[in-house]
């Protein structure tokens, strides 16, 4: 304990006489105050006498007093204390203030010195800063902006009403779980690289990526903040769709354009050629009758290209994009209620429905009624001979697949060559009717289609349709992040023969693809491998988004970490097989490079180099 004699007294005087802020001394046992400063007196509004009649429990609100007795012992040994308390002044202001005290000897008797210090600015900033924080989280609760916090470990931390609308879940559904978890239709897409990138090296990043569950594009900005990252985005679907129909209505322009100089030209020329042949009197009386057989050609292909030309400009598919809202329905129903309506106006085949799976699906009922009809319509024409056409669902992989099989004429590899490029050609396809724009369905629900066929014994064409975690929370209510499966891929080293053994299951798609080949490059590195069997004979369906990708970034980095020889084992399925066709014929670099039907065939290769 601090003993104040009379070579302190100077010292005392200055540091608590003088000190700006309220002080006093009170004795441990009586609690009387015993002294007290000029700034208390000032603060308190009691004179000096008024105070040394007092005790330190007269300073406090009397509610405040039962707690006072109670952590007396803590207040009066011989530590140095601090704590918040309440005090009232003599008029009845109520003063918050942090006190420090420590044990003294004061003139003899056991006391402590009290140090108080006001509250008032600390809680006016933080009076301020909580109602910055109301007016902020206000702001963020009512913009038009979906907002969500990260910590580092992924987990959300922050879910605004409009991420609730814009992505689907409601807050108490996502609310401390791992994003990954939540949303694992994005992993190995755009958002899931940047704001990966954004958490790992602490930087901004902005970028637009298509969100499929939904069918909406985003523009994003993630950026790093204390304790995670936080990410504002906005729904640029309308900008999108209206970029895209310009683009759609410059082809369309186009392709008008080509048909009047182009086929309209032909015709019109050779029924000039003709009329000046009658007008210059050249034309024999028995040559009249050609003629006019050629004049009635020529009318005919005119009026088709008229014809052709009125279609794409008045045609009300051609003309208006795909409606992008979408729904949750039952699929059975509705399948079972498109396909009797088109019976009744295909009475030449029966339509079979096979087998229909009983599921609530959420995705776009328009799009898919356009594609069945399209493709029944199709089937029909391709086999006026065989009475029926067959329809079936199933789910594979948690994927609804929709297949149309026709017993017509089938198709030979050329043919079904040249329907898979046309399937997948780069131009926009939301107008328009045929296959191209049906892949554009498949592909906003992150789906794709696929044929089969065989020359004399007719095609099946199939549409896949991914489920999201989302369209099972939408039909039910309840939340299974489980529902929604990527597709797998099994690397492993080969040490007999010193290569990396890649097994492709399922679907793929590009983000599937980019992240399967990222990690065949990290295990090149690990093994410092040069040569790979790439197996595709459990893939299913076609991968077509994924080959540029494939060509003009993976293969390029492959080769520079060292790939020498790259064997690649056909799918089954005819568009996996062309896609594999199609990325090995673009591919100009210096990996050998060869194509097999079976594993055995492309090991043996692999063990010659």
């Amino acid at each position: 304990m601090k003993i104040l004699d009379n070579a302190d007294a100077g010292g005392f005087e200055v540091l608590f006489h003088a000190n700006p802020q309220p002080m006093w001394v009170f004795n441990t046992h009586t609690l009387k105050i015993l002294e007290v400063n000029a700034a208390a007196i000032e603060r308190y509004g009691y004179s000096k006498e008024e105070f040394l009649t007092k005790t330190i429990s007269d300073l406090r609100p009397a509610e405040d007093i039962p707690f006072l007795y109670e952590i007396l012992p803590s207040i009066t040994n011989n530590k140095t204390n601090e704590r918040e308390f309440r005090h009232l002044t003599k008029h009845g202001t109520l003063l918050f203030v942090h006190i420090i005290s420590y044990p003294i000897d004061f003139k003899g008797i056991k006391s402590r010195i009290v140090y108080a210090r006001s509250l008032d600015e600390k809680r006016e900033l933080a009076g301020k800063l909580q109602l910055t924080q109301e007016r902020l989280l206000h702001i963020l609760e009512n913009t038009v902006l979906g907002f969500l916090q990260l910590d580092f470990d992924w987990t959300i931390t922050y879910w605004n009403k409009s991420a609730e609308s814009l992505i689907g879940y409601d807050r108490e559904q996502v609310m401390g779980k791992n994003l990954w978890e939540v949303l694992p239709e994005i992993l190995h897409s755009d958002f899931h690289d940047c704001f990966s990138k954004a958490m790992t090296n602490r930087e901004n990043f902005d970028f637009v990526d298509y969100f499929w569950p939904t069918q909406r594009w985003f523009m994003c900005n993630a950026y790093p903040a204390e304790g995670g990252l936080i990410v504002h985005f906005r729904d640029i679907t309308k900008r999108k769709l209206t970029q895209e129909s310009l683009l759609e209505k410059i082809d369309q322009l186009k392709e008008i354009s080509y048909l009047n100089s182009h086929a309209l030209r032909k015709p019109i020329a050779s029924l000039l050629g003709l009329t000046q042949l009658i007008s210059a009197e050249m034309v024999g009386a028995d040559e009249y009758k050609e003629i006019a057989a050629l004049v009635n050609e020529c009318s005919l292909e005119l009026d088709e290209v008229v014809k052709e030309v009125n279609r794409k400009v008045s045609n009300e598919d051609y003309l208006h994009p795909l409606d992008r809202s979408i729904e949750t329905f039952d699929f059975n129903a509705f399948l079972t209620g498109v396909v009797t309506k088109l019976q009744t106006v295909h009475t030449s085949h029966q339509l079979i429905i096979t087998h229909n799976v009983d599921l609530i699906f959420y995705g776009s009922r328009q799009g898919i009624e356009i594609s069945l009809k399209y493709l029944i319509d199709n089937a029909i024409k391709f086999s006026p001979g065989a009475g029926s056409v067959y329809i079936k669902t199933e789910l594979i992989n948690n994927n609804l697949i929709l297949s149309i099989k026709d017993m017509g004429v089938g198709m030979d590899d050329l043919q079904l060559h040249r329907l898979f490029m046309h399937i997948n050609q780069k131009k926009h396809v939301s107008f328009g009717s045929g296959l191209p724009r049906i892949n554009e369905i498949c592909r906003r629900h992150h789906g794709n289609i696929w044929i089969e066929s065989v020359p004399g014994e007719g095609s099946v064409f199939s549409l896949r349709f991914p489920l999201s975690n989302l369209a099972a929370y939408k039909a039910t209510g309840k939340t299974d992040f489980s529902i929604f499966q990527n597709s797998n891929i099994e690397i492993t080293f080969d040490e007999s023969c010193y290569c990396l053994m890649v097994n492709w299951l399922g679907f793929q798609n590009r983000n599937t693809v980019k992240d399967g080949c990222n990690r065949m490059l990290s295990m090149m590195k690990l093994y410092n491998c040069t040569r790979i069997l790439n197996d595709n004979s459990n893939v299913l369906g076609g991968w077509m988004e994924a080959c540029d990708w494939i060509v003009n970034k993976w293969l390029p980095i492959a080769q520079h970490t060292g790939l020498k020889h790259l064997a690649w084992v056909y799918s089954p399925s005819t568009f996996s097989k062309l896609s594999t066709i199609y990325t090995l014929s673009k591919f100009t670099g210096d990996i050998d490079t060869k194509a097999f039907d079976d594993a055995d065939s492309a090991l043996n290769w692999l063990d010659q180099q």
